[in-house]
């Protein structure tokens, strides 16, 4: 609260030394509140607010037979007056509400008093999104580009950068929204901030070390040796599965295309019976064989 009173304090200031001398320009925020003031003490009769409307101007408030009332509807329950209406306040504020507001003021004596003021309204700054890519240049050395953005179109936008070590105080970096840092020994925090006249944001974004670029080409052969290794063994282990398949098949295509044999023969000795009497001679299988076609 003491801010803010500060602020109206130091407007009432400027406002009366620029009286005038053109519009005076104001500043509010979406939803916020300002203050139109009128700084000279003077005996009022009557007083007419008016704002552009579709290329017109429009009355919006009056005060008149010590009476305030709000002609605008787009200021109704959203206008207050205070000062015998030479000063008004806007609550609720919308971007819509910017333009230039002018109060005339009829004094005792019937003399016109005209002060005129630019409302400018601004959206609150959304929270700011760092996009980083991390390179290596040509001598090998690590460095990262950071990207600050926010999804606004508001042309009244600032960017700023600001750094620091660990948990010490942050610095100034530099300005706009893109950087180049190259890395360093020690991690570094770096915080993006993005304003406009009413409003701030910001978002950090730690930087860390990097390996050098020989350290990351030894990663990278190490990797492919291991991936290489892995692909010589799968292809042993199919080609022995193969083979073994292979051989599996050929047993089991053995064709038998004929079994024969030698006529029996004889062997020329008599076969006595019990009764001791002789009989045919015994025949015996000389040879037998078979015919295998693979």
């Amino acid at each position: 609260m003491e801010h803010i009173e500060v602020m109206l304090i130091l407007l009432l200031l400027y406002i009366c030394y620029v009286t005038g001398n053109g519009p005076v320009p104001v500043i509010g925020r979406v939803e916020g509140s300002v203050l139109l003031p009128y700084c000279q003490p003077v005996s009022v009769v009557e007083v007419t607010w008016d704002f552009p409307c579709n290329g017109h101007r429009v009355k919006v408030a009056e005060f008149r037979n010590q009476k305030f009332s709000i002609t605008g509807e787009e200021f109704r329950s959203r206008m207050d007056c205070c000062d015998n209406g030479t000063s008004v306040m806007i609550r609720n504020l919308t971007v819509n509400d910017s333009g230039i507001y002018t109060a005339l003021i009829y004094d005792t004596e019937h003399r016109r008093h005209e002060i005129s003021y630019n409302l400018t309204v601004f959206e609150l700054v959304p929270k700011p999104e760092i996009k980083w890519e991390k390179k290596w240049n040509e001598d090998g050395q690590c460095y990262y580009t950071l990207n600050c953005s926010v999804q606004s179109d508001s042309p009244a936008l600032s960017y700023s950068w600001m750094y620091r070590y660990n948990n010490s105080e942050y610095q100034h970096y530099a300005n706009g929204s893109t950087i180049q840092i190259s890395a360093h020994k020690n991690t570094r925090e770096f915080l993006c901030l993005v304003q406009n006249p009413v409003n701030e944001e910001n978002t950090a974004f730690v930087v860390s070390t990097c390996p050098e670029k020989g350290n990351k080409r030894i990663e990278e052969v190490l990797i492919l040796s291991v991936i290489t290794s892995v692909c010589f063994l799968a292809a042993v282990f199919g080609f022995l599965i193969l083979r073994k398949s292979r051989l599996v098949k050929k047993n089991h295509d053995i064709i038998y295309t004929g079994i024969g044999g030698f006529p029996l023969k004889s062997t020329n000795q008599n076969v006595c019976n019990q009764n001791g009497t002789n009989r045919k001679p015994l025949l015996y299988p000389e040879t037998t064989y078979v015919d295998v076609k693979r």
